[in-house]
């Protein structure tokens, strides 16, 4: 029998690297499985995977939620799909209809929303605070129901799947897909420091750019989707020719500019939301071989403990990002410890393999009592 699943987002593209380049493929090379992806933007050819296109998300995140329920009710007549796979926040209404209407869903909570939404922490400030006690109260309520409701929820940390309670809950990361880095060959004499991420406070960007700006040999190299031209045109007035923005790169482009690189970043700035970050580039970086500058969140602190795959900051400040990169760089051979201990460590505890193991098996048993 064929079992049609359909991976359901409003807010990230098609070609999200956890969404379909892990869990889609993953989920496609299964002989039974049909995988459809529907999401804004653009997937490569060839994957197996099916691409229904809808539209990009607006800016108004009032307006956006809006759509998220009527691109679904546009779907739902016509995809028949065995198992639901959602993975958005606004997405959860969409999410608990679907499980009182007795379909198979899956829970991907890529974040830490019951986190988020904490009356102290005001991580989406987008809502009005007069708002946010009902914004809170409502998630909270979704949460429970999809908690109470779902086939079965998956999270990228320990921390986010233990505020589940659902008898199907699994532990499903998002470590690198190893072969896609194993070529590459960033250099200590590149002197180039790569940024992917967001180009605002919250990835401490600004602080970034003064500090290599305090480091005349330094280029930073920045790729990422979101366009803030702010902040580029700060970059550019600052660093001039010792930087250049590559906008969102394919995973060979990716691969070819940690080539080029010597230092990877995974910097966010203090905040609860961000204690416990999952992020790819980590991972990716590792499996690369590219050193990694990293500001001490508890996930950075334990992943740069663990890996030695890096340094810390010993804070959020130009300073002392500034220090942290002089360190890294201080000696070819201190960098070059740093970059095989990434690599050593990524095969053992950065493969993507064993989450997608995980994602099968829950698969698996969410479709055995069809």
């Amino acid at each position: 029998m064929k079992y049609t699943i359909c991976h359901l987002s409003t807010g990230h593209n098609a070609d999200d690297v956890r969404i379909f380049f892990k869990e889609c493929i993953s989920l496609s090379k299964v002989k039974n499985y049909k995988v459809i992806i529907c999401a804004p933007g653009s997937i490569p050819p060839g994957s197996g995977v099916i691409h229904f296109k809808i539209s990009n998300p607006v800016s108004s995140r009032l307006i956006r939620f809006i759509n998220s329920q009527l691109i679904f009710l546009k779907l739902i007549f016509k995809i028949k799909a065995d198992v639901w796979h959602i993975h958005d926040p606004e997405l959860l209404p969409v999410a608990v209809i679907l499980t009182y209407m007795k379909r198979r869903v899956i829970w991907d909570s890529h974040e830490d929303y019951y986190l988020q939404f904490k009356s102290n922490i005001n991580y989406r400030k987008y809502i009005p605070n007069y708002l946010r006690p009902i914004f809170r109260y409502t998630v909270y309520f979704l949460l429970n129901r999809i908690d109470q409701k779902a086939a079965g929820i998956i999270g990228p940390s320990v921390s986010i799947i233990e505020k589940y309670s659902n008898p199907n809950v699994k532990l499903v990361g998002n470590e690198a897909l190893l072969k896609d880095f194993s070529s590459c060959a960033p250099k200590f004499k590149n002197n180039t420091v790569l940024f992917i991420g967001q180009l605002d406070s919250s990835h401490c960007y600004r602080e970034i750019v003064d500090a290599v700006f305090n480091i005349p040999e330094l280029k930073l190299v920045v790729a990422t989707k979101v366009f803030n031209k702010r902040e580029i045109d700060y970059s550019s007035l600052i660093l001039n020719h010792r930087f250049q923005y590559l906008g969102w790169l394919d995973r060979e482009n990716l691969s070819a500019a940690i080539s080029d690189s010597s230092v990877g970043l995974v910097t966010y700035n203090y905040n609860l939301n961000h204690s416990d970050n999952q992020p790819n580039k980590f991972y990716e970086f590792c499996a690369a071989g590219l050193p990694i500058l990293a500001t001490p969140t508890l996930f950075n602190n334990n992943l740069i403990k663990n890996s030695k795959a890096g340094v810390l900051t010993s804070g959020y400040e130009s300073k002392s990002i500034k220090i942290a990169l002089l360190e890294l760089l201080s000696s070819e051979k201190y960098w070059l410890n740093c970059s095989e201990s990434g690599r050593d460590w990524a095969k053992i505890n950065g493969s993507w393999a064993e989450s997608e193991s995980s994602l099968l098996k829950l698969y698996a048993k969410v479709l055995e009592n069809n």
